[in-house]
């Protein structure tokens, strides 16, 4: 079997490289919509606050939750 040339390897490498970065979006949507889920039935799209302010709450419980509280 010959080996491959260098461009064979370098498209492969970024094939791969394609692929995990598909894979890892994959797993951040699913995430995302978890999380929206949650958000959903615990009535946090209802409030009127920003995205700011959503994020500054989320900070807060996971450092709650990190610290063990």
């Amino acid at each position: 079997m010959a080996r491959k040339t260098l461009a064979e390897r370098r498209s492969d490498a970024l094939s791969e490289l394609e692929t995990a970065k598909a894979r890892l979006a994959k797993l951040d949507n699913e995430a995302a919509e978890r999380i929206g889920r949650i958000a959903i039935k615990s009535g946090l799209v209802n409030l009127e606050i920003t995205d700011d302010r959503i994020r500054e709450e989320f900070d807060n419980i996971v450092e709650r939750i990190r610290k063990g509280d």
